[in-house]
């Protein structure tokens, strides 16, 4: 059980669903793109709501059955960030579906037992929950229930966590407070079995024989399970009350399957690769970007055909950042729940949805959507989905500051000096260029490290219109 929600969320009238839906960003009925003729599983993280926007795909969930934990669900219970598995259909554009059924299940749910800051990166820590590490960083989503935020974890805080698999642990990307003790979850394969105890992940589990076990007829080393209990006086060994068989992987029976992850054990003679436990063959895929290049820890999706267990991935393309944008104000349109930024005569609207945080850093209170005003600077961070919408996760109110703009680049000119970011053109001419590092580059360089779909960081430190700095992004 979750503690009591403290928020409060941006509410979406009736007209203003009218008029996302309208605009082709949002609602929950049929999609109008096409024949939503192909049958697909896509697993990745929640991107925004208004529908449910999944590895670049809105699909909508007038009829979808949710799943929560293995218990019944509804749309409500997801959050931004929150790793899920859909199965439904999607349209020949691949932008526009509908969802018979969204899971989710949790990687984690334990106390923390230690909190390390990054040295050399303010915005990541890493937590230690269950024997497993746990990096928090920036593009972590975290659900404020009872308060929680990046800079308050404590220890012994009962965390439940979604979020990337690799080789050290996870990358979270939702983590929420829980208020009970009692109900602590671990995932993994089953190694060292006694007729009493186990591991996962080097940590121990203890069971008996009232221990409940979920479809599993006996077991054996090597089963991919989740055990719930609750942990021992010391807190180093999880008492099992449940122990359930997990489907590691994608199903086989789909026209198209697509899963976002951390790639670990990378093979890179037979470009084969594991990612959330779903073996991955991308000797033939095409990358996105073109100088995407594979390695143990990058954040990718692979979009492909599952054939006996194995997805043989079409396309491989990095994921996993967020967009952001501190900048003022040039429009707020509550009836269509957009909010919009100008430069160069041309807007970047972003679409609030009602999983939005907006808070006022300057007054430290959760605000609405109306209450935001053109001229305000804010602080915004965002999801980009394929199919070109923008989904804020969080908007902050704050006082004036450097205009900073984080984003894929979709198109460059070196001779000219521009670089062209969310469809808007941005004059560089003036910029110190800066490799990932910090350190200065000459244009030449900075404009050879580019391809399409790598973020960059642009900054205009005196907030005068001419943005001085950019950056590539690390």
């Amino acid at each position: 059980m979750k503690l009591s929600r403290t928020r409060q969320w941006v509410g979406v009238s009736a007209l203003a669903a009218t008029v996302l839906l309208a605009n082709g960003c949002g609602g929950s009925s049929s999609s109008s793109d096409g024949d939503a003729d192909n049958t697909v599983v896509s697993r990745g993280l929640i991107t925004g709501f208004g529908s449910v926007y999944v590895n670049g795909v809105r699909f909508h969930t007038g009829s979808t059955q949710f799943s929560i934990d293995d218990d019944d669900g509804i749309e409500s219970d997801l959050r931004v960030g929150m790793i899920v598995t859909v199965k439904g259909s999607v349209n020949d554009s691949g932008h526009d579906g509908q969802a018979t059924h969204i899971s989710y299940d949790n990687e984690l749910k334990g106390p923390v037992s230690s909190i390390a800051l990054d040295p050399n990166d303010a915005t990541v820590k890493t937590v230690v929950i269950l024997g497993q590490s746990v990096e928090v960083n920036s593009n972590t989503t975290i659900d404020n229930d009872g308060g929680l935020t990046f800079d308050n974890i404590q220890l012994n805080d009962v965390l439940e966590v979604s979020g990337f698999v690799t080789t050290s642990g996870l990358i979270a990307t939702h983590i929420e407070l829980q208020d009970n003790d009692l109900e602590i979850e671990i995932k993994g394969h089953i190694e060292n079995l006694t007729t009493n105890s186990f591991t996962i992940k080097s940590f121990p589990v203890s069971y008996d024989a009232t221990t409940e076990l979920d479809d599993i007829g006996a077991l054996v080393d090597g089963l991919f399970v989740e055990v719930e209990g609750q942990l021992n006086g010391t807190g180093t060994i999880l008492l099992a009350d449940k122990i359930e068989a997990e489907h590691e992987g994608l199903d086989d029976d789909m026209d198209e399957a697509e899963i976002e992850g951390v790639i670990s054990g990378y093979n890179d003679i037979d470009k084969t690769f594991t990612i959330q436990e779903q073996f991955i063959d991308a000797s033939n895929a095409v990358f996105e970007p073109t100088s995407l290049v594979l390695a143990n820890g990058l954040t990718v999706e692979a979009e492909g055909h599952v054939v006996n267990g194995v997805l043989l991935a079409h396309k491989v393309k990095q994921r996993g950042k967020k967009i952001k944008i501190y900048a003022t104000l040039s429009k707020v349109n509550v009836a269509a729940s957009t909010i919009s930024f100008s430069f160069n005569s041309d807007e970047i609207v972003v679409r609030v949805n009602h999983q939005t945080e907006i808070e006022d850093e300057i007054s430290d209170n959760d605000i609405q959507l109306n209450q935001l005003s053109v001229g305000g600077f804010v602080e915004m961070e965002a999801f980009e989905d394929g199919s070109g919408v923008i989904n804020a996760v969080e908007i902050e109110r704050d006082f004036m500051d450097e205009i900073r703009i984080v984003a894929p680049v979709d198109g460059w000119d070196e001779n000219a000096e521009t670089v062209l970011l969310l469809g808007v053109m941005f004059d560089l001419s003036a910029a110190v260029y800066e490799n990932e590092f910090d350190q200065n580059i000459s244009a030449t360089t900075f404009y050879n490290s580019l391809s399409p779909g790598e973020f960059i960081k642009i900054e205009d430190t005196d907030s005068n219109g001419i943005f001085d700095k950019a950056e590539l992004d690390d």
